[in-house]
């Protein structure tokens, strides 16, 4: 049977758990909407960094990150939009914005929680448009389904591309097994790639994939015998790999479009007014 609760620590924190099997995830409305927590069978999934949950003032280094209006950066943080050029720092604003909750449920098969993001005056200085982005976690047997239905409110069209940063926690690299569906990359740090492998002997590195062949993607833990397998819809093109090497993650980032998206106009999402949005990215994680 799947439950749910909420408890307060630093900020109200809402779990989603099956008990039995010792799989659950913690969700930090105030602190974007973010699952800051994912465990499987006992098995952290999820990498966090607590201090940085618990300070307002920094981004979160782990769980799973939004990345809304954009994903990645934008050359010099700028953009322009009818003529008018806006600031927005890297992976846009909604990591920084305080939700809602809208409704959270649990029965015998799953346990799911709605919560929204909606523009403010803050946010409107720098994207100028009317949204809601309605995030919508369920925690089955089979993992983790994360679904985003973002809707313009304004009069104009909205472009926008969303991405996570899913902090999964590896606790061995040197046992890690990565299987990407493309062969085409770019270096976003040099040396990021070492004999066409992912390179996690440097102290970062970061890549970026395009051209994608399928619509999923995996990492292998043997040190755990973990396996964790990133399910995608087709509008996430790219796939983004970015780990620190005294660090226990690596991130596994599906986005809509490339670095500065918004200025080259390459995966902006287009939408129209009154128009919603719907993706889902699913996290199925299995013991080997």
């Amino acid at each position: 049977m799947y439950s749910y609760s909420m408890k307060q620590e630093r900020f109200e924190t809402y779990v989603l758990e099956h008990k039995e099997s010792g799989s659950y995830i913690e969700v930090v409305p105030e602190r974007g909407c973010i699952v800051s927590r994912y465990v499987y069978r006992g098995q952290d999934v999820l990498y966090l960094d607590q201090a940085t949950l618990d300070d307002p003032s920094k981004n979160i280094r782990g769980g799973n990150p939004i990345l809304f209006p954009i994903s990645s950066y934008l050359e010099n943080e700028t953009y322009t939009y009818e003529g008018k050029a806006y600031q927005l720092k890297q992976h846009g604003f909604a990591r920084q914005l305080a939700g809602q909750v809208i409704s959270v449920h649990a029965n015998e098969q799953e346990a799911s929680i709605s919560l929204e993001l909606v523009d403010d005056e803050a946010t409107r200085e720098r994207y100028p448009f009317s949204f809601r982005l309605m995030m919508t976690y369920t925690l089955k047997a089979d993992g983790l389904k994360i679904e985003a239905g973002i809707t313009n409110n304004d009069h104009k069209i909205m472009p926008y591309y969303l991405g996570y940063h899913p902090y999964f926690y590896v606790e061995d690299k040197a046992t890690l097994e990565l299987t990407i569906p493309s062969s085409s990359y770019n270096e976003m740090l040099p040396n990021s790639m070492a004999q066409s492998q992912f390179n996690m002997q440097q102290q970062e590195s970061n890549v970026i994939y395009d051209q994608l062949q399928a619509n999923s993607c995996t990492m292998i833990d043997r040190a755990r015998s973990l396996q964790v397998t990133i399910e995608y819809d087709e509008v996430y093109q790219y796939i983004v790999l970015w780990a620190l090497q005294d660090k226990p993650f690596i991130c596994i980032e599906p986005w809509m479009a490339p670095v500065n998206g918004m200025n080259i106009g390459k995966g902006i999402q287009q939408l129209a007014p009154g128009k919603s949005d719907h993706s889902a990215v699913l996290i199925r994680p299995q013991l080997l």
